[in-house]
């Protein structure tokens, strides 16, 4: 009886979507047809034409359905879809217009709807005040416009994470958020694995697949992929998190068509990281597989399947890539000095103490948000550490939070991250108490993926920092999110 309402209810839900299509479509089809003639007669631009009609038919569907439009953040903010058409197909920004469209959307719904936007305070606060530690860095920033371009940044960030916290209220909106990242991993992994193994190098396959040659182990180089985000490291990082949210629905997904394409997702985020040859992407996913094995270790009926696929993908390694691996044994080896054959950990090592160096002289507030690079080589210098006194990034995002914004600045970082894992652990235990074991599993591959990204922060910089205030909004939705799964069971009983 309960399957027999469980149809009817998702039907009535297709009726109504479908209605609500009907109304708009006439409408929609005339606004639609006017700009386009309008943009065809005046520019004749047809990559912009395309992004501005996708982007009004984005708005029209999103007033109806939110889920919508947070579908479509997540796949454009995890592929960098904006910054791609920018740089490769001199076409407009789609992520600021959008994101515009998509928050004037959320308030026609509350005026006309009466859907006020809910739980987003505690989020806002939190970002609100790590925000406010990066503009109090403008005291001892020599470099001032440098830290209004990062606090005018850092506010675009925050903004979507609120938004997503907004959006994401439903548990089957979170389903469908992951389903959209693995999506988006098949997306950038099958045009970087593809290009690896052809050899297709110059082709950088629209601005979504960029490989460059960089130094592997002493003198020998190799090609690296590096996806949207063109540097191997961080394309590492971003794909670390997706494999476990692939590996759980692999395991999980109750349709053989979806959990098929959660092995692919599985297996192309894999050997996007491989690829990428990034020791750091190495360390973050040995840690991630060890968080999500911890909560779910692995069946014995799934365990033969583990086998057969580090088998399959052990060969498939790309050349030296072990050997490259191999160089972190240079950490444990006993030193009585400070070097280290590895030209990539001497950099490393320089822009490490160059970072400790500036904590130490502006420890409270910090040198100044984005004012690291701009100060390394007058630190480096009177370290004598840089062979090279050019301007470097501190390949640690921890140092580099502490560096530019001081001690203020990392114990307010810590507390968004100390409190978005917290919520994560109190979202899993409240799935689980109102037996809602799959959203549970959601939540710690989602989690697991989350640790990675942070791991992997340890030997990278922030360079691409939306991705990370993407995943903390997600993060700190899903309390919420329990919460309001339980009052409906409650409601229902």
């Amino acid at each position: 009886m309960n399957m027999l309402n469980a149809k009817a209810s998702s039907t009535d839900s297709l009726q109504v979507w479908l209605s609500r299509l009907h109304n708009i479509f006439i409408p929609l089809a005339i606004l639609v047809g006017a700009v386009a003639g309008i943009l065809v007669v005046k520019f004749n631009q047809p990559v912009t034409i395309l992004l501005t009609l996708a982007g009004l038919v984005v708005f029209a569907i999103s007033i109806y359905s939110m889920e919508f439009g947070l579908l479509v953040l997540t796949f454009i903010t995890y592929t960098r879809f904006s910054d791609v058409v920018v740089q490769y197909h001199n076409a407009p920004s789609v992520a600021k217009p959008f994101l515009v469209l998509l928050i004037l959307a959320i308030l026609l719904r509350w005026v006309i709807y009466l859907e006020a936007p809910r739980a987003w305070l505690v989020p806002a606060l939190l970002l609100g005040i790590y925000g406010l530690a990066g503009f109090a860095s403008i005291v001892y920033s020599p470099v001032p416009d440098r830290v209004w371009g990062g606090i005018t940044d850092f506010v675009k960030d925050a903004v979507i994470a609120v938004v997503v916290v907004i959006l994401l209220q439903s548990k089957l909106s979170f389903r469908r958020v992951l389903w959209t990242l693995i999506i988006a991993g098949i997306f950038m992994g099958s045009l970087s694995v593809f290009q690896y193994f052809t050899k297709t190098y110059d082709n950088e396959y629209g601005g979504f697949a960029v490989t460059g040659l960089h130094q592997i182990v002493g003198e020998n180089d190799e090609y690296r992929v590096g996806g949207p985000l063109e540097d191997p490291n961080f394309f590492a990082q971003i794909m670390v998190v997706l494999i476990p949210i692939s590996l759980e629905r692999f395991f999980h997904a109750k349709r053989t068509r979806m959990r098929f394409l959660a092995l692919m997702g599985a297996v192309l985020s894999l050997l996007c990281v491989l690829l990428s040859y990034s020791r750091g992407g190495f360390l973050a996913l040995v840690v991630t597989m060890a968080v999500y094995f911890y909560f779910y270790p692995p069946k014995r009926t799934q365990l033969p399947l583990l086998i057969v696929a580090m088998l399959v993908l052990i060969p498939l390694a790309p050349p030296r890539y072990f050997d490259r691996i191999s160089t972190l044994t240079e950490f444990i080896r006993p030193k009585t000095t400070l070097r280290s054959n590895e030209l990539s950990f001497q950099g490393r090592l320089s822009e490490n103490l160059a970072a400790w160096e500036m904590i130490k002289s502006k420890p409270l507030f910090g040198v100044g948000l984005r004012s690291y690079n701009y100060l390394f080589p007058t630190y480096s210098k009177s370290l004598g550490l840089a062979l090279v006194a050019t301007e470097r990034e501190a390949h640690n995002l921890y140092l580099e939070i502490t560096a530019e914004t001081g001690i203020i600045g990392l114990a307010t970082f810590s507390l968004l991250i100390f409190v978005s894992i917290r919520t994560l652990l109190a979202a899993r235990r409240k799935f689980l108490w109102e037996n809602l074991q799959e959203y549970a599993q959601m939540t710690t591959g989602f989690m697991a993926g989350y640790i990675g990204y942070l791991v992997a922060a340890t030997f990278i910089h922030g360079a691409y920092p939306r991705y990370l205030y993407f995943l903390v909004g997600v993060a700190l939705s899903l309390k919420q999110l329990a919460q309001n799964e339980a009052s409906k069971n409650a409601n229902n009983a």
